[in-house]
């Protein structure tokens, strides 16, 4: 009997894995002179059972073993009936009628799926499919099953199949005696499976602490926290090797105070900071170790239940107020700089309180003006140091204290607490990097400049904020912006509409196409409109647009205020220029207008939400700023 641990990964193997494997099998089948076919490792630890059973944790060999479960259970469906029961026994479920078990278990979140739907009928209905894994499990389920009824339509005996998979594939397997070596064998066995995440290796070295260290319940311990901690990572959608890396990263930037360099490097670090060796000399070593350990898995747990919270909208157990910022944040396509202070924040404060808001706030906006906000940085990790020392220095409480009394009299400031601090240091950090006028100027093209806001990778965000601001008493769903255009119907997918294409011009060929193209790329000639409106009216003309947009009756097709306003100041526009003559240079006379009325609403809306005026030192960091901090000898 084998049983997946609860620490361990889902099930993680791509059509890429599956399909190898059956092409060993036909390998196997088509070569009679093929000898035994080895399909990589088994490591297994065994384990005690109340009965007399044997039961072994599958420590390493998962993906392989749960595929091969499946493909005999696909070629179960095909052996006559008088066969079915001994196979059954023998590969699939053991135990007495009531009592019986299948032979292979599988983790708590994939156990249930695996066993009704894939050791099922593989019908999906049987069982929710939430997870990632429960995926790939009735995928791999699929492509057996395909693959199984082409041989055998194809005229191989099912008599051969079952007789390649029991006498020519084979494992090598290892059961160590002693549970300390299984944890860290997993980063040296070289097999044909996914190679592990940095994330996986640092489980597997705190497993192997925990039972050199002779702390069993540390060991349970981080078996159910990971199990926890891959469930909510699972909700959070962020599974890839890159967002588990990621995660851990901003993990260790504050629970461990890494910089910026070494956090890269998490894997190693952990191993520098939790040396056994050290740890194993007396007692007292061992005890603040296992201490160790304990804080930060615990701390693993804490930042991937807000990871779901956050990415997953997983909102049991937080204050109302603070899911809207929680939007506006998952709404922002950047997150790799302000994820330690965001993970600081949230834990420090337990997710709740007002001051928890504020800063969560201002988070928002700096992000926003620094790493959003067109060409203020020309890196995306430009301040990246900086930002992961004050997530760590407020995490641990000890930011103020890094503040020289001497620099605290310079900055005019009275700072009472890590809070006012934080605040402090964000307000500057934003304000070096984007000051007013830089955040002003951003949203306005040079004349000869052969950028594009379609480009931008924040329009969307921006304009659905401006949306909100036109309908401050509505619910604007922000995070529908991270739709993609396949996920969303087109009654809830909101995509970006050139008020004026090219193809506008007038017959005369009127101005020319770098004019042209210039208007075109301008903020101001953007609006959010729903799908399907802007299907319909892709390159009509702006009166058609316009008549479309409003509908019969004077009934606006659209729920968006920004289109029905759009309209309104276009109609201005028209109403004005109707008296002059349609020749060269009218419709650029035209969209210029509308675009400039635009812009200049733009850029009011966002000084006025983007705004740090509120915050501790705007005014006295602001002067320094916009006099180029020269004062102060700084950058």
């Amino acid at each position: 009997m084998f049983t997946v641990p609860d620490y361990q990964r889902g099930y993680a193997w791509d059509d890429k894995q599956v399909e190898e494997l059956l092409k060993d099998l036909d390998h196997l089948m088509d070569d009679s002179a093929a000898h035994r076919h080895y399909a990589g490792t088994l490591v297994v630890s065994k384990v005690a059972t109340s009965n007399k059973e044997v039961d072994y944790h599958v420590v390493d060999g998962q993906q392989r073993l749960t595929t091969l479960i499946t493909l005999l259970r696909v070629l179960a469906e095909h052996l006559p009936a008088e066969a079915r029961a001994g196979f059954d026994s023998l590969y699939l479920r053991r135990g007495p009628v009531g009592a019986d078990r299948s032979v292979l278990r599988l983790n708590s979140d994939t156990r249930q799926f695996f066993e009704r739907v894939i050791m099922g009928g593989g019908n999906p209905n049987n069982e929710p499919m939430y997870l990632e894994a429960h995926e790939r499990l009735l995928k791999a389920r699929k492509l057996i099953a395909k693959w199984m009824r082409e041989r055998i339509d194809a005229g191989t005996a099912v008599a051969s199949l079952r007789r390649a998979i029991e006498q020519k594939l084979g494992f090598l397997v290892y059961a160590p005696k002693e549970n300390a070596e299984t944890g860290i064998m997993f980063e040296v066995i070289n097999n044909r499976g996914k190679p592990l995440s940095e994330l996986e290796k640092v489980k597997n070295y705190l497993i192997y602490c925990s039972v050199k260290l002779g702390a069993s319940t540390l060991r349970e311990s981080i078996d159910e926290h990971w199990s926890a901690i891959l469930r909510d990572l699972n909700e959070a959608k962020k599974t890839s090797p890159g967002d588990e890396s990621a995660f851990l990263r901003y993990c260790m930037v504050v629970h461990f105070r890494l910089n910026k360099t070494d956090s890269q490097y998490g894997y190693n670090e952990l191993k520098k900071r939790l040396a056994l060796d050290v740890a194993m000399k007396d007692d007292l070593g061992r005890q603040a170790a296992v201490q160790e350990i304990a804080a930060f898995v615990n701390f693993m747990k804490l930042a991937a239940l807000w990871y779901a919270r956050l990415y997953g909208r997983k909102h049991a157990g937080i204050p109302a107020g603070l899911i809207p910022i929680l939007d506006q944040i998952r709404g922002q396509d950047r997150h790799a700089s302000i994820m330690p202070i965001f993970l600081a924040l949230v834990i420090r404060h337990e997710g709740r309180g007002l001051a928890l808001q504020r800063l969560l706030e201002l988070v928002e906006k700096m992000n926003f003006r620094v790493y959003m906000a067109r060409g203020m940085t020309a890196r995306n990790d430009t301040g990246q140091g900086d930002l992961y020392g004050y997530a760590a220095a407020y995490y641990h409480g000890d930011l103020l204290a890094g503040i020289p009394e001497e620099e605290r009299k310079l900055r005019k400031q009275t700072l009472q607490d890590d809070e006012q601090a934080l605040e402090y240091r964000l307000v500057e950090f934003a304000l070096a990097y984007c000051p007013d006028s830089k955040l002003e100027s951003s949203l306005k093209l040079e004349q000869d400049s052969s950028e594009d806001f379609y480009d931008w990778g924040g329009l969307r965000y921006f304009l659905m904020n401006y949306e909100q601001a036109l309908q401050p008493h509505k619910t604007i769903q922000i995070d529908k912006i991270t739709l993609a255009r396949k996920e969303g119907k087109s009654a809830d997918y909101l995509s970006v509409e050139h008020r004026w294409a090219v193809e506008n011009r007038n017959e005369q060929g009127e101005n020319n196409r770098a004019i042209d193209r210039f208007e075109k790329r301008r903020l101001g000639n953007f609006v959010l409109l729903e799908l399907r409106l802007n299907i319909q009216a892709s390159n009509a003309s702006l009166e058609e647009k316009l008549a479309h947009y409003m509908g019969k009756d004077e009934e606006p097709q659209t729920d968006l205020q920004q289109v029905r306003k759009m309209v309104r100041d276009a109609e201005a526009v028209l109403k004005e220029m109707k008296n002059v003559t349609r020749s060269k240079n009218y419709y650029l006379n035209l969209h210029r207008k509308i675009n400039d009325q635009a812009e200049e609403r733009f850029a009011k809306f966002a000084l006025k939400r983007w705004t740090l005026k509120d915050y501790l030192g705007f005014s006295e960091i602001k002067k320094r700023a916009d006099s180029g901090w020269d004062d102060e000898g700084e950058a």
